[in-house]
């Protein structure tokens, strides 16, 4: 009956969600920042994307233009409707040009290097510091219509740019996170995102949901620890750029910008590139494992409103590492250890940790076991505070 239907409506209507706020176009970085980034808030650039050469040429005749898609390979995953039981493996971009019509399969890969001059870098994050230290990836998603992901959050930041087509976002504030019925250490929920049943998932009831419908040449920014779930219309492409968390202010020197994302070293880039090719990546791991350690440190609410740890906010973030963790080094730890590591890392010696100082970290044994394991912690640790 009625009151059955409405228990089990799909997710984001148990309540009138709210609009994502719409600027025109992009913003420049520094604005971006200050106004959406450091406070974590969403927002749509309406159109930004449609003077991208990707938005006029990507068809699949386009696609199929270039001898590259026959041998670079792709992600892809069985099912539009999202399960994360993993994917298949890679197989050439032009095979699954060829069936995605016809078949549930959904690309989810690396962008492709011969198509990333179609994509300029986008000018909110074009920012020599932010293009050097904190990029992560750039992935493509692409279907034939009718996907749908988990209920999930991100420890990144994420711009996602639609080429074709249309998606529904559904968003809740990070502040709800205990809310969203997520599985035990993992950043992704079981509930059925087309019919939430309320009684088995009794956060959903009252949560206050955010909607940000975007057509094609839309971009929006989905903040770090932001639970959503996507759903899309008709042929769909969407690239989104991932990078670090860095909830400080930025500055970008005038005039100095990207051309092209291929110049643009990514710390993880998942782009599969040619069969057998071995791909690139940071060998020394050192933009990796910093980036690692602003995350765990951005659990302080200093650090999240101030952009500074102090000495004992330091202290007692280790305290709670020692809580989830067998490593004896941590868990034998005392004052005095974690006073010598903050010293190592507080270069200015002023007794407040910056993220600019975390960036001219190199690889001490000591410091790199910590980044080695934040990630982990951060996994497996109360997200309350966030």
């Amino acid at each position: 009956g009625l009151q059955e239907t409405i228990r089990h409506l799909p997710l984001g209507y148990q309540t009138l969600a709210l609009p994502v706020e719409q600027v025109q176009g992009f913003l420049q970085p520094e604005a971006f920042f200050s106004n959406y980034v450091i406070p974590g808030v969403p927002v749509v650039f309406k159109g930004a994307a449609r003077e991208f050469p990707a938005f006029q040429r990507w068809s699949d005749e386009y696609f199929l233009t270039f001898p590259e898609s026959q041998e670079w390979m792709i992600s892809y995953e069985l099912g539009k409707k999202e399960t994360r039981r993993g994917g298949q493996d890679p197989i050439p971009f032009s095979d699954y040009i060829r069936r995605y019509h016809a078949e549930d399969l959904y690309c989810v890969t690396g962008l492709p290097k011969f198509l990333r001059s179609d994509v300029p870098v986008y000018q909110a994050i074009n920012c020599p510091f932010l293009l050097e230290q904190l990029m992560d990836d750039l992935v493509m998603w692409f279907s034939s219509g009718g996907t749908k992901s988990v209920w999930h959050f991100d420890d990144y930041e994420n711009i996602n740019c639609l080429i074709k087509g249309r998606k529904e976002l559904i968003l809740a504030n990070r502040s709800q996170i205990e809310s969203g019925h997520f599985l035990d250490g993992e950043s992704y929920s079981d509930v059925d995102v087309d019919a939430v049943d309320l009684d088995a998932y009794p956060g959903f009831a009252e949560m206050t949901f955010y909607n940000a419908t975007i057509e094609e040449g839309d971009c929006v920014y989905i903040p770090t620890f932001w639970p959503h779930a996507v759903r899309s219309w008709g042929r769909n492409i969407a690239i989104n750029a991932w990078w670090e968390i860095y909830k400080t202010h930025i500055t970008c020197p005038a005039g100095v910008v990207a051309s092209s994302w291929n110049n643009v070293n990514m710390i993880t880039d998942s782009d599969v590139g040619k069969q057998d090719e071995a791909v690139y990546k940071d060998a020394n791991d050192s933009r990796e494992l910093s980036g690692n350690l602003r995350t765990l440190l951005w659990v302080s609410r200093e650090m999240r409103t101030q952009g500074i740890v102090p000495r004992q906010v330091f202290q007692e973030i280790m305290k709670d590492i020692a809580e989830y963790t067998e490593e004896t080094w941590i868990t034998a730890g005392t004052v005095e250890t974690w006073d010598d590591i903050f010293d190592q890392l507080d270069v200015n010696s002023d007794h407040l940790l910056q993220p600019q100082e975390i960036d001219l970290i190199r690889n001490d044994n000591i410091l790199y076991k910590l980044f080695e394991m934040a990630e982990s912690v951060l996994s497996s640790s109360p997200k309350h505070e966030l």
